[in-house]
């Protein structure tokens, strides 16, 4: 018997070439993606919600920050306006800071804004000759501490030696400092031409009767204890050398104000430390409040030419002369 071999049936497979698998997926890729485009809103983006119309504005990776408010009310109160500023008024005020590395910009006619201390002066105190002169807000304020020094029992022998100078006149000072006593010595306790205090009106120097410069010692001492009740500090002293460019001067004052001496002084800052710490109350912040004998004060700082400014409350604007404002607002 002849057994019949048993075979295991061959299955055949059907071959496709990849180009053809590839074609395939490119063209089913392709539909899905017309399907996608025709059932989607014209113009919208994954995770964007369309805009009115069905259209949106697409997502900018560096976009512009927001515009501030035309309109604020500050900490205390205060509404306030966005005010564009012209640029050079930056270089103007009682705040500006004046030194060997931050020039004085001369504003035209100047001297047309001056007032001569010996024509203004009380009978408290002495003005050496009819050369000196003042912005009229320094002059008031020179006139009220000198009524108080003599009123408080100080004796009448403060002589004003020394106010507004012009470039000229610096520069005749430092080159006479310079032939007398050495360059060295004339960098250390003269003004760069140009770069002086005495440039902007709102600086004195002290002397007395005898022809020497005030130091705060015996009766002098009360002025300089009590400047700042009177908008004034003394702009250089010892520890300050390094910052402010100028060694040791106590009859040197520069007027600033009430508030902004008084928290000088509460600080121990001089005006360049000052000027930087103004600047950690910006004007879309928290602001500074200033307690003295004047009032209560709300303080900002609003870097660039756009500053918020009172509507009605009574204010006061200087530049730094240097990259911005400071507004001071009286509120009590």
């Amino acid at each position: 018997m002849i057994t019949k071999p048993s075979f295991r049936r061959k299955r055949h497979g059907i071959y496709i070439h990849p180009l053809i698998i590839l074609i395939a997926v490119l063209a089913a890729g392709a539909a899905g993606l017309t399907w996608y485009l025709r059932s989607a809103p014209f113009g919208s983006q994954e995770g964007q919600p369309s805009g009115s119309g069905g259209t949106a504005a697409p997502v900018q990776a560096n976009a512009p920050p927001d515009t501030p408010p035309e309109h604020i009310t500050t900490p205390s109160g205060i509404a306030c306006t966005l005010t564009r500023l012209p640029e050079n008024a930056i270089y103007a005020g009682n705040l500006i800071l004046v030194n060997n590395w931050t020039e004085f910009h001369f504003p035209e006619n100047q001297k047309d804004n001056l007032v001569c201390v010996l024509d203004e002066r009380t009978d408290s105190y002495y003005a050496r000759d009819n050369s000196l002169y003042l912005l009229p807000e320094a002059q008031a304020a020179l006139n009220d501490f000198m009524d108080a020094y003599v009123e408080q029992g100080g004796k009448k022998s403060i002589q004003i030696v020394a106010a507004h100078r012009t470039v000229e006149y610096q520069q005749h000072l430092f080159d006479q400092s310079a032939e007398r006593n050495g360059l060295e010595h004339a960098k250390r306790y003269v003004a760069q031409p140009g770069f002086s205090e005495h440039h902007t009106g709102l600086t004195v120097d002290l002397g007395t009767m005898s022809g020497d410069f005030m130091d705060s010692v015996g009766d002098y001492a009360w002025i300089t204890e009590n400047c700042q009740d009177y908008g004034w500090i003394v702009r250089y002293e010892t520890g300050k050398e390094e910052i402010t460019g100028i060694w040791d001067e106590p009859w040197h004052f520069r007027y600033v104000g009430i508030p902004h001496a008084t928290e000088m002084a509460r600080l121990d800052y001089c005006l360049e430390e000052y000027i930087d710490y103004l600047k950690i109350f910006p004007q879309d912040a928290a602001h500074l409040i200033i307690n003295c004998v004047s009032g209560s004060y709300e303080v900002w700082y609003a870097e660039g030419t756009s500053v918020y400014l009172p509507d009605s409350t009574p204010c006061s604007v200087s530049g730094n002369n240097i990259d911005g404002f400071i507004v001071t607002c009286k509120t009590g």
